[in-house]
C-alpha cells in the first residue's frame, strides 16, 4: 500500500509494480490536485527508477530542466493507471495505521474502511499521516522562520513579454527577500517562446505573524499553505508594490500580474530532519520522510532516490524477508536525507541572519 498518489507516490507505486509487487496506491483528493508550480526535473532518473518513458514529459531546457508539476503528476498517474498490478484509489483519506498484528501485515484506517497489506509506504508529504506512526516522538515539520509567495504565469499575460528571457533559472535577491524565477511548458505542454508558463518563488521572512493568524502555523508546526482568497486586500497591493521595488523587469511585472490577478499563494518553509524512515512494516520516502528547504534544489530527486532504494531492497523480498529489507533502505537513505535537510538549514539560518 502506498499512501499518497502525489509524485512520490506515484514512482513508488510504478517502482514496486516493477519489482514484482501488487500496489494499491491511496491518494485523498479526487481528480487533478489544486496547486503545484515548478520544479526541476531530472528525466533520466525518473525513467531509470519507474520505468517510464520520462522523455516524453515537457521540460524548458536551459541551465537545468524545468517542468510543471502539474503535467509531471498527470503523465506519471497517466502511466500507473495503465500499469498491471497498480490499483488507483481516490477520494479515500487515511487516518491512521496501527500496529501490525501477529500475521505481519499492516492495517490503515481511511475513510474508505480498513486496508491491509504487507508493506505500507508513506508517501503523503509535508504534513504526513504515516510520519506520526514512524516517529511519534517528532511527527510534525517545523517552520523554517520564512514563507514563499509562489505561481505560475502565462508567459502571454505578462505585461511587455519576457524580453527574451525564461529559459534559465535566475536568482535575484533583495534585503529579506530572495526570488527564483524559471519558464516552465504551458498547461498544454508547450514549451516553445510565447506559450510557456513563469514559476516563481519569493522568499520572504517577514510574515510569521500573518502565517499565525491564518492557521499556517500550531506553534513552530507547519499544518498548511495561504491561499490567495486569504490575504487581505491590504497585503496584496503591499506585494504589487514590493514587486516592483525589489525585481528587475520582466520579473516586477509578472509577479505583479499574478498578485492582481488571484495567481499566487503562500506556502511556509518547512524542515524535518528525520531520526528514522522505517518501523515494523511502515516506511517513508519523499517529504513523509525528509523536508528540506526549496532552496536545496533537491526534493524531488531525493524523493526519486528514496523510491529506488525501496524497490531494489523489496525486489524478490517476502515474508521474513520484509523487515530487513526496510531496515537496509533506512541505513542506506538516512544518512544523505539528513546531510540534505542540514544544509538547507544552514543556509536558512544564513538567510534569517542577513534579513
Amino acid at each position: 500500500m502506498v499512501v499518497g498518489g502525489s509524485l512520490s507516490g506515484l514512482c513508488a507505486g510504478l517502482a514496486l509494480a516493477r519489482a514484482g509487487w501488487a500496489v494499491t496506491i491511496v491518494e485523498r483528493a479526487a481528480g487533478e490536485p489544486p496547486g503545484g508550480a515548478g520544479l526541476g526535473l531530472d528525466r533520466r532518473l525518473l525513467g531509470r527508477v519507474t520505468g517510464v518513458d520520462a522523455a516524453r514529459i515537457p521540460v524548458v531546457s536551459g541551465n537545468r530542466d524545468s517542468a510543471a508539476w502539474g503535467l509531471v503528476r498527470q503523465f506519471l498517474l497517466e502511466a500507473a493507471l495503465r500499469t498491471p498490478g497498480i490499483e488507483f484509489i481516490e477520494s479515500t483519506t487515511v487516518t491512521g495505521v496501527r500496529e501490525p498484528g501477529e500475521a505481519g501485515r499492516v492495517s490503515a484506517d481511511s475513510t474508505g474502511g480498513v486496508f491491509t497489506a504487507d508493506v505500507a509506504v508513506g508517501a503523503d508529504g509535508v504534513y504526513s499521516v504515516m510520519r506520526r506512526f514512524v516517529a511519534p516522538d517528532h511527527p510534525a515539520a517545523d517552520y523554517a522562520g520564512y514563507m514563499l509567495w509562489r505561481g505560475l504565469v502565462p508567459e502571454a499575460e505578462v505585461p511587455g513579454g519576457l524580453d527574451g528571457r525564461g529559459r534559465n533559472l535566475e536568482v535575484h535577491g533583495a534585503r529579506g527577500a530572495q526570488l527564483v524565477v524559471y519558464g516552465v511548458p504551458g498547461a498544454d505542454g508547450r514549451a516553445d517562446p510565447g506559450h510557456r508558463r513563469v514559476s516563481f518563488a519569493w522568499y520572504d521572512t517577514s510574515r510569521t505573524e500573518l502565517l499565525r493568524q491564518t492557521g499556517c502555523l500550531e506553534g513552530d508546526a507547519v499544518v498548511a499553505t495561504l491561499a490567495n482568497d486569504q490575504l487581505p486586500a491590504e497585503l496584496i497591493g503591499e506585494l504589487g508594490r514590493l514587486a516592483r521595488r525589489y525585481w528587475p523587469s520582466p520579473w516586477d511585472r509578472c509577479i505583479g500580474w499574478a498578485v492582481t490577478h488571484g495567481e499566487v499563494f503562500g506556502t511556509p518553509v518547512a524542515e524535518y530532519l528525520p531520526s528514522r524512515l522505517v518501523r515494523d512494516r511502515v516506511v517513508l520516502v519523499g517529504d513523509a520522510a525528509h523536508v528540506a528547504s526549496p532552496m536545496t534544489g533537491a526534493g524531488f530527486q531525493n524523493a526519486l532516490l528514496d523510491v529506488a532504494a525501496l524497490a531494489d531492497g523489496l525486489r524478490g523480498a517476502s515474508g521474513t524477508d520484509v523487515p530487513a529489507a526496510l531496515g537496509r533502505y533506512e541505513q542506506e537513505r538516512l544518512p544523505p536525507v539528513r546531510e540534505l535537510v542540514s544544509s538547507g538549514m544552514a543556509w536558512g539560518r544564513s538567510y534569517l541572519a542577513t534579513a
